[in-house]
Order: structure tokens, then C-alpha cells, then sequence
């Protein structure tokens, strides 16, 4: 009778299972943000009494983000065994792995992180941000797959 220790699996390793990561515009902390700057802009209206034409002014910063928290546009980014895409409002793209030299991850000062893709032939590709997942799970994902990735911290270019 053979020994249990003797004994070898055969079996291959699964397959990393896909990795798949979805963002909405719309967020509670859009939705603060907004808010808190929009009564700002009323009280230094009110008890400031400033013009109107600064207070346009002062609000311009906030048309894109009431058109986010209007519209609630969807992005994401799909990691499968052979292919990397992603999509942002009307943008889309997509990578076969096989073609992926490394992702470099770099950390502005901003504290967001900007995904570079470069391809086995030299070639740039810079993921949008809101397609960007959060770093830990990205590299995991990445990991699994064997592909090489590298993290930058505080780059000014």
C-alpha cells in the first residue's frame, strides 16, 4: 500500500477566475461636496453680499459635477485570461493580455492613481480615471494573471 506522503496531485492549477470592477458618477460624497460648496457660495452671497457675477464665477467649478450627479455615467474595467478592457461614458477600450508588457501604477499628488498600460511593442496606453479600480485589487487581479506591474509614488510627471 503506498504511503500517503508518496502520493502527487496531477491536477492543474485553475484559471484565475475573471475580474470584473464597475464605478457609477453618482456618489454620496459627489453629492456632499456639491452641496457644501454650493452653501458656501449662498452665505458668502448672503452675509458677505457679494456680487452675483462672483458668485457665477465661483460656481463655475461645479457644472461638471452636477452633470455627473444628473447623468450618473457608468465606467468600469474587465480583466479576463486573454483580454483587458475597459469603458467610460463613451469611451472604450480594449488590450489582449498577451500584448501587455506591465501596467505601471503611478500615485499623484492628488493621492489619485494614474494606470499605464505598456504594450510589448512600446506603445502607451493610459487608463481613463473613473475606469481605474482601487490599486489592491487591481494588482491582485493582476497577479494572478502573471502580469508585471509596477507602483510610483508622488511623480510630478
Amino acid at each position: 500500500m503506498p504511503d500517503p506522503g508518496d502520493i502527487k496531485e496531477s491536477n492543474p492549477p485553475l484559471p484565475a477566475a475573471d475580474y470584473r470592477f464597475r464605478r457609477q458618477g453618482r456618489s454620496l460624497a459627489l453629492a456632499l461636496a456639491l452641496a457644501a460648496w454650493l452653501l458656501a457660495l449662498a452665505a458668502l452671497a448672503i452675509f458677505a453680499q457679494a456680487s452675483l457675477w462672483l458668485i457665477a464665477l465661483l460656481g463655475l467649478p461645479t457644472l461638471p459635477g452636477l452633470y455627473e450627479l444628473g447623468k450618473n455615467p457608468q465606467s468600469g474595467l474587465d480583466l479576463t485570461e486573454d483580454r483587458l478592457s475597459w469603458f467610460t461614458g463613451s469611451l472604450q477600450g480594449a488590450v489582449p493580455v498577451s500584448q501587455i508588457a506591465r501596467l505601471r501604477l503611478d500615485t499623484r499628488l492628488d493621492l489619485s492613481v494614474r494606470a499605464t498600460l505598456i504594450l510589448t511593442s512600446g506603445d502607451k496606453l493610459r487608463l481613463p480615471l473613473p475606469a481605474t479600480p482601487p490599486v489592491e485589487a487591481l494588482t491582485q487581479a493582476l497577479d494572478a494573471r502573471g502580469i508585471p506591474h509596477e507602483r510610483h509614488h508622488f511623480s510630478l510627471f
